[in-house]
């Protein structure tokens, strides 16, 4: 058998004169840096681990024995260049790779922090156990058939490398990027996304210091490519992806969202989104024996990856702390310590059909189209450009709430802090912003009714208008099929009386006419009088089967 070092270096001289297809982005991958860059090694004792060499030695040969005897089920692309130029090596593993498919997302991510190297052993483990038990574990293929899976294995290369420069470890968390106007290099990357950036304390201004965000939002080259990466996975104006894991060190514990404050159920964070997050934790808990917990019970952290998959994604995010304690496990502990995981992995996988069945309410949130507006999700205004409003526009936000003899748009939405609103501001007047002029109109992104069932949409709405109001102010929500088909699924008319906002759950059924195509919804809100004091709120949109 050739030794490990020795196939590396024939590997990394191959490579030299050869270039890598980024089938995902379209681009060719430069070839790796020369092998005086790459001549990082681990101390005795720790061997074991894997060099960025090693790593992408490990993966080519992952790739090219599965082309033999599972094709197209996995390849190899980059998705992106780290500060010093290396790329960002991902893979994807599915029954038809080349094909973008319907089909639950999951993505995992490893070594962030440069120092630990369990991270990265973690991520090849689990392109192991997918490709390797392809076939001959009935659990894994069924995984494999039915998901899209996504392994980005090595954020920070040039920190992992530098951290093992010179056959000794230096206790590097950065990346190698310097700072401008200061002498410091590197920043941490899992401080560096832009949700909650440099808010809340868990993070450093100073660029001297270990927890240093970045002079800005997504400074950092390896945090724009795992960004652009994710964003990319926002297909029709909905997030693929819906279940993650970034792989840390140490203390054996699963984290949730949020990191950025103690509260559990914070303004950006729906109860439901709670209770499934803390559910698959301890889930997966019960499985690899780590402590279950929200970050900030740990400490308070801000811009990290996790907080920014979910706040940003709706991505059920996690963050796993491997190892029992101690900066450097030597490599005897790889096996066990990614194999404790394996059961957790899975079931992580598992649930991405899915996240919300683990507290029942798959009906209601894993039908053909749900939406909470916390994330934009692919609503459009005046789709057809013949909207006539000319104040009071459908828009997604947090609303501010307007009274007169009564709440007139309400302030408070029935999940988290965002909804769909006419005209989210409270302006100078309490009908400075309200619907004037016309209609104003917001077309919901496409949906498919599978053939065999029946199905109805469910949802909230308000409805409010002043006492000179008639029935040519209105509030409608149409279904509109591929065949251009549209019938009126609600529609609540104005009246010459006073009617101030309150919450209200609309439930219709869809006709049998659309089921088996593709369809759409239209909300509208009119004025159509002598500028009535009109407003309107939706919420908690669902597309749901409801029989046979």
């Amino acid at each position: 058998m050739i030794p490990r070092r020795l196939l590396v270096i024939a590997l990394v001289v191959a490579a030299l004169v050869a270039t890598t297809v980024d089938a995902a982005a379209g681009r060719v991958a430069s070839p790796p840096l020369a092998p005086s860059a790459l001549s990082a090694e681990f101390p005795a004792g720790w061997e074991g681990f894997h060099t960025y060499a090693e790593m992408t030695a490990d993966i080519d040969a992952v790739v090219a024995a599965a082309a033999v005897a599972h094709p197209g089920i996995i390849r190899k692309f980059s998705i992106g260049r780290s500060y010093q130029g290396r790329e960002l090596w991902a893979v994807k593993i599915s029954d038809n790779v080349d094909v973008d498919e319907t089909e639950p997302e999951v993505l995992f991510d490893g070594l962030h922090h440069a120092r630990e190297h369990m991270a990265l052993e973690m991520t090849l483990a689990i392109m192991h156990w997918l490709v390797d038990g392809y076939g001959s574990d009935s659990t894994i293929t069924n995984l494999v058939n039915t998901r899209e899976i996504w392994i980005v294995f090595n954020v920070n290369p040039d920190g992992g490398e530098y951290d093992i420069s010179g056959g000794r470890y230096h206790f590097w968390r950065k990346n190698r990027q310097p700072t401008p106007g200061s002498t410091s290099i590197g920043t941490d990357l899992n401080r560096n996304y832009d949700n909650h950036w440099g808010c809340c304390g868990g993070s450093s201004s100073n660029p001297a210091s270990n927890l240093y965000r970045g002079p800005a939002r997504f400074s950092a080259p390896e945090t724009r490519a795992i960004r652009d990466f994710v964003n990319s996975r926002v297909i029709n104006g909905r997030q693929q992806i819906r279940t993650a894991i970034t792989f840390h060190t140490s203390g054996r514990l699963i984290l949730w969202a949020y990191g950025y404050t103690r509260t559990d159920i914070p303004p950006d964070m729906t109860s439901a989104d709670h209770a499934v997050t803390v559910a698959m934790a301890k889930a997966m808990a019960t499985r690899n024996g780590y402590k279950p917990e929200q970050a900030s019970d740990l400490y308070i952290d801000s811009g990290t990856e996790r907080d920014w998959e979910y706040g940003r994604h709706r991505i059920f995010a996690y963050t796993f702390e491997l190892t029992p304690g101690g900066e450097y496990p030597d490599d005897s502990t790889i096996g066990p310590e990614t194999r404790r995981n394996k059961s957790a992995v899975l079931y992580l996988i598992d649930k991405a059909a899915c996240p919300y069945a683990v507290i029942g309410q798959a009906q209601a949130y894993c039908g053909p189209l749900w939406d909470d507006f916390e994330t934009s999700r692919g609503w459009t205004v005046n789709p057809n450009g013949t909207d006539t409003a000319t104040s009071g526009r459908w828009e997604r936000g947090n609303p501010s709430a307007t009274s007169k003899n009564g709440a007139r748009q309400l302030g408070t939405t029935t999940s988290g802090s965002v909804d769909l609103v006419t005209g989210r501001l409270a302006g100078s007047l309490v009908n400075s912003n309200d619907v004037d002029g016309g209609t104003t109109t917001v077309r919901s992104p496409d949906f498919t009714l599978p053939a065999g069932g029946t199905y109805a949409v469910r949802f909230r709405y308000y409805f409010s208008h002043g006492s000179t109001s008639d029935s040519r102010d209105a509030l409608r929500v149409k279904i509109i099929g591929d065949d251009a088909s549209v019938t009126t699924l609600f529609q609540e008319l104005g009246r010459p009386r006073d009617d101030p906002a309150a919450w209200a759950t609309a439930n219709l059924t869809i006709p049998a006419s659309f089921v088996g195509s593709t369809s759409h919804l239209l909300v509208s809100a009119s004025d159509g009088g002598p500028a009535n004091l009109i407003e309107a709120g939706v919420d908690d949109v669902s597309v749901m089967r409801v029989g046979p």
